[in-house]
């Protein structure tokens, strides 16, 4: 049986891999969710099922923040897939202006996901200038 997970994580895979910017996929450790693409391009898979338009909510253990925050490569993202809504993703210098990267204690992001709109993401630090929906996966592959 096919897990529900595989089906959320494949949105953004098949989405990277349909761009011409595309060249591989790998995986990157036994974390499920971590994949690097084109060789230097790690990328933190999380997802919320929730159905939209609306909010998402994402939680990063003190393990994800600690995996993230500890690659060794420059180019790291946390992918955001919101549902059947939309896919998106941060670089990982963003995602430490909305939640604490080096505590242990889980923290909360938020997708606000609302219909026409552009994506607003945020978390207990701050906000992110508003993301086009149309971003991904050119957002990380640029």
């Amino acid at each position: 049986m096919i897990d529900y997970k595989d089906f959320m994580h494949g949105a953004a895979l098949v989405a990277i891999a349909d761009s011409e910017k595309f060249t591989a996929l790998n995986r990157a450790s036994v974390k499920y969710g971590h994949y690097v693409v084109n060789h230097d391009r790690h990328l933190f898979i999380k997802y919320n099922a929730g159905e939209g338009p609306g909010d998402y909510f994402f939680t990063f253990s003190g393990e994800d923040k600690r995996r993230i925050d500890s690659e060794p490569a420059l180019l790291v993202f946390a992918i955001l897939v919101c549902g059947n809504e939309v896919v998106t993703g941060i670089t990982r210098d963003e995602l430490s202006h909305l939640i604490p990267l080096t505590t242990s204690a889980s923290s909360t992001v938020k997708v606000a996901a609302h219909q026409g709109r552009q994506l607003r993401v945020s978390g207990p630090k701050g906000q992110l200038p508003r993301i086009s929906r149309g971003s991904f996966p050119a957002r990380i592959l640029a």
